[in-house]
């Protein structure tokens, strides 16, 4: 019997994976909204109807899932269920943020951790990837300038210092360090897209931030 293919295309709400108790990102990758093209392999004569695309309802008229598909190019996560998959073995879809594409079995589904949750992904991530594609590195660089960044009072978040650091250069990633309770320790690392701000980082030492002088140095 020749196999049909039909695709439909889901709108996700993707989210970024953190401790509960903290805003500190702990690897897991998550964009905040895109588009999933997925194709089902099907034996039957005629493709049978679909159901109602849940995915635009994750963490609105629906409670957020615990289980989350991951893009292997660019880390790009999206909330995904058993049940989105179809009703075979798994499905073809396509990152829209990159444009990878993979087979998801349901047995591979990523689940959340106990302590941690989905929330939205800030608009500064999805800036840093597309900025990769469109200059040909990989989706996922966050760069490999890394900078210690000490002496933060402790309301200091790190939207703060992306928006800090922004000012001179493309920043990959911020990294607030946290204790068990999730409180800041009053350091974090941040890392820069292009070598050549080095310098320009380097004098942002003794810029006050929230009343405090902070230390900017290259880590040991």
């Amino acid at each position: 019997m020749k196999s049909i293919l039909f695709s439909v295309t889901l709108l996700l709400s993707a989210f970024l994976s953190v401790d509960a108790f903290s805003s500190t990102i702990h690897g897991t990758t998550v964009r905040k909204t895109a588009l999933f093209s997925t194709t089902e392999e099907k034996t039957d004569a005629a493709p049978k109807p679909t159901t109602e695309n849940q995915q635009p309802k994750y963490g609105n008229e629906l409670a957020l899932p615990d289980t989350y598909v991951r893009c292997g190019r660019c880390a790009t996560s999206f909330a995904l269920t058993d049940d989105d998959l179809g009703e075979g073995k798994g499905r073809r879809v396509e990152c829209s943020v990159c444009g990878h594409s993979w087979f998801q079995s349901r047995d591979r589904l990523f689940n959340l951790n106990e302590g941690r949750e989905l929330v939205p992904l800030p608009q500064f991530e999805l800036d840093r990837i597309t900025k990769n594609i469109e200059k040909g590195r990989d989706p996922d660089f966050t760069g490999d300038t890394k900078f210690f960044v000490g002496n933060l009072d402790f309301e200091v978040r790190e939207a703060d210092l992306w928006e800090l650091f922004g000012e001179v250069g493309d920043v990959g990633e911020v990294s607030l360090v946290t204790g068990p309770d999730g409180r800041s320790r009053g350091f974090a690392f941040v890392t820069m897209m292009e070598q050549e701000v080095t310098d320009k980082c380097l004098e942002l030492d003794s810029t006050e931030v929230k009343g405090r002088a902070i230390n900017v140095k290259l880590p040991n």
